[in-house]
């Protein structure tokens, strides 16, 4: 079994590493232990997570610290990492982790620079474990790692062979083999070697008794008697995909110039008879295919001078002619096209004069049965196109004569050319260079680049900014905040870049002017559009703008705003909880609460805040959240809270849900300790209870008479005559 691979026999040059000693795989093991702890915990915690960051930083600080001045390369294998052929992470974490994903990801061996970043390191792990859905995708690992702009860690993959079956082949086509080796040996390289498809990537079977070890591309051209069967093998090299009935069929047409290149690599006298052999293929294709292939592959080639446009001279001599007609249904459609062609095939003189006898034939048929009228106009048409094109170095050519060619140039093309000048005057050239930057953007994977371009970006947007085209400034603000959204999951530090170049434009007295507060008369509407280009980007300057106490209207109003649209605005406000002021943390806490459900917890957490005024707020934004869990944490406050929260909870547990205000109601009442140690806060309860109607009590308040014999606690007693008055009702 053999390699084929290239027009040359498949050489491997290795070169031996460095031995390193039991000391520096030791070390390369603790990185690796490092790196799938690492692994673990971005597929338990988010990637920004201190869990995260910190295995990362520990991974990073140990790589560097390796012995390996220029990269570390290591093998995989199904069960463990090869460092210069030493077992690694058998039976251990590495092994879990690493070296089963990137196996299952058929990654043969994986490199990692002396340059590589905790950012590299950081999206080798995300991708580690995106790896187990790269079966369902014809993505590779490698191509992964591309997207997202890894480039110092460089995974080789694993190929699957595909083995070629050509069978025994009778000793004269052995022969021509041998000798045809022999003569490109002797021909020599003049550059280095040059792999037509991977070098690992085709296995060909042959008789038991050939005593060749080797195959090369060209050898199979010669040893493969059919180019159909010659280019089916092609395509199951570069397809990954098995070669079904219907791709065989056409894997000539796809193959063509591959097939045709190995042919023409052939001596003289061989090429000859496969490239008969090839046009004998091409003429067994459909019609309407092999018309296609000919526009689109042989004629461009044989005008081209390529091997593909070699196979015509081995058509008979009326396929010829046709097909050297086929170049008048071009765009650059003109009869000396096909002159040109024919010249290029070199053919005999005697059969190149029969084949311009049939060409011309075919090229007067249209011309007479339009008749002769038209045939002598379109004549002298023609000659005189031809005069015009011809190029004759003895004398000098004067071009001006095209102006008077009425074919080339007509009333379309005088418009078009006349409107050239003032389309680029009126071109928006700050709007183009922000859409060119755009478009970089969203095809660049390293952040740091992004980088660059969205720093370019905003010193655009800040002219635009200045020439108050507000309108144009959120259309690219929004083109850019939904490239970050699109962006959040395959490539979540580009996203991040860009939101965080938008922030930084997004300046407080930029965000109040874009929002229409200032000036106040200036088109408030501008709000909504502000707010729909910048998203999340805006947050930084709400917060800022709260928590300034230089203009308390800005402040209220804005606050109005973010209620307005807390569902758009409340992750990213929450995010800040903890690092900005009273002022903000607030109105943070109350936007949460008009986005509902899913922040009981974040408005939870500040039931204990120093801030009285924040704790009220909190106890506000559960009750208008209104879910059992908001309602639980109310009641919560009302058992066990401070004296403040305990008031500020009764208050809130009537503006729950009907249901839910019942509920806990119930709740509270059934608690005989609670009852008992504050019997003035559950009078007022059954009074408030009175007055809204809640119902649903009869049972608890049952139970809560049987307290009028508690005679010595006057409080207890005006709750059982209260609970009596409240059933009488």
């Amino acid at each position: 079994m053999a390699s084929s691979s290239t027009a040359r026999d498949y050489k491997a040059e290795v070169s031996l590493p460095k031995t390193h000693s039991a000391q520096g795989h030791a070390a390369v093991e603790e990185f690796l232990q490092l790196l799938a702890r690492a692994v673990r915990q971005f597929h338990t915690y988010p990637p920004a997570s201190s869990m995260c960051t910190d295995a990362i930083a520990a991974s990073h600080k140990a790589f560097a610290a390796l012995d390996r001045p220029d990269r570390l390369v290591l093998r995989v294998t199904p069960t463990e990492f090869l460092d210069e052929e030493r077992p690694l992470g058998a039976g251990t974490i590495i092994a879990q982790e690493l070296v089963r994903r990137l196996h299952k990801a058929h990654v043969a061996a994986i490199e990692f620079d002396a340059a590589v970043s905790t950012r590299d390191l950081s999206r080798f792990c995300t991708d580690v474990l995106r790896s187990e859905d790269l079966a369902q995708t014809k993505t590779t690992f490698a191509e992964l790692l591309a997207e997202h702009g890894v480039e110092l860690i460089v995974p080789r993959m694993a190929h699957r062979p595909e083995v070629l079956d050509v069978g025994p082949r009778p000793e004269p086509i052995w022969d021509l083999v041998k000798r045809d080796r022999a003569r490109r040996e002797a021909a020599g390289s003049t550059g280095p070697l040059q792999y037509l498809y991977p070098p690992e990537k085709g296995w060909v079977r042959l008789d038991s008794a050939s005593d060749t070890d080797a195959v090369s591309l060209v050898d199979l051209a010669v040893l493969v008697d059919d180019p159909s069967d010659v280019a089916t093998m092609l395509l199951r090299l570069t397809d990954d995909d098995p070669v079904d009935d219907e791709a065989k069929k056409r894997a000539l047409e796809q193959k063509f110039s591959d097939v045709a290149m190995l042919f023409a690599a052939l001596d003289g006298h061989l090429a000859r008879v496969m490239f008969g052999k090839l046009a004998r293929a091409v003429l067994t294709i459909a019609p309407d295919r092999r018309k296609s292939l000919l526009q689109r592959t042989i004629l461009p080639g044989l005008l081209d001078g390529r091997a593909a446009g070699a196979v015509l001279r081995d058509f008979p001599d009326n396929d010829l002619a046709e097909s050297l007609c086929l170049l008048l249904e071009l765009e650059t459609a003109a009869p000396e096209v096909v002159t040109a062609a024919l010249q290029r095939l070199d053919l005999p003189a005697e059969r190149r004069e029969a084949i311009a006898a049939l060409v011309d034939e075919r090229l007067r048929s249209p011309l007479d049965a339009a008749g002769g009228a038209a045939e002598s106009r379109d004549q002298k048409i023609d000659k005189f196109a031809r005069k015009l094109i011809r190029v004759d170095a003895t004398q000098t050519k004067d071009f001006s004569e095209f102006a008077a060619f009425d074919l080339s140039i007509d009333d379309q093309v005088i418009a078009t050319l006349a409107n050239v000048g003032p389309t680029i005057a009126a071109t928006d050239v700050v709007v183009e260079q922000i859409d060119c930057l755009w478009r970089l953007t969203r095809l660049e994977p390293n952040p740091t680049l992004v980088d660059a371009f969205m720093r370019r970006a905003s010193l655009l947007l800040n002219e635009l900014d200045r020439a108050a085209r507000t309108d144009d400034v959120c259309i690219v603000g929004r083109h850019y905040r939904e490239l970050a959204d699109s962006l959040r999951e395959s490539r979540p530090d580009v996203s991040d870049a860009i939101v965080a170049s938008l922030s930084a434009f997004c300046t407080t007295d930029r965000v109040l002017r874009l929002l229409g507060f200032k000036p106040r008369s200036v088109r408030p509407e501008l709000a909504t559009v502000t707010i729909e280009a910048f998203g999340d980007a805006l947050v930084p300057s709400f917060v800022a703008i709260l928590d300034s106490t230089a203009d308390h209207e800005d402040a209220r109003a804005l606050a109005a705003l973010m209620t307005a649209h807390a569902e758009r605005f409340a992750a990213g406000l929450a995010a800040r909880l903890g690092t900005c002021g009273r002022a903000a943390t607030r109105i943070i806490v109350r936007t949460c609460g008009y986005a509902g459900v899913g922040y009981e917890t974040i408005v939870a957490d500040q039931l204990t805040n120093p801030d009285e005024q924040t704790v009220r707020e909190a106890i506000r934004a559960l009750a208008r959240i209104g879910s059992p869990r908001a309602a639980a944490l109310v009641t919560h406050q009302i058992q066990s809270g401070s004296p403040l929260a305990r008031a500020a909870a009764e208050e809130a547990l009537w503006h729950l849900p009907p249901a839910q205000t019942a509920a806990q109601l119930r709740e509270i009442l059934t608690r005989r300790e609670f009852v008992v140690a504050n019997p003035v806060v559950v009078s007022r309860l059954i009074e408030r209870a009175a007055q809204s109607g809640a119902g649903g009590l009869d049972a608890v308040l049952e139970e809560l008479e049987g307290l009028r014999f508690r005679f010595w606690n006057p409080g207890l007693v005006r709750v059982a005559l209260k609970a009596r008055e409240l059933r009488d009702r």
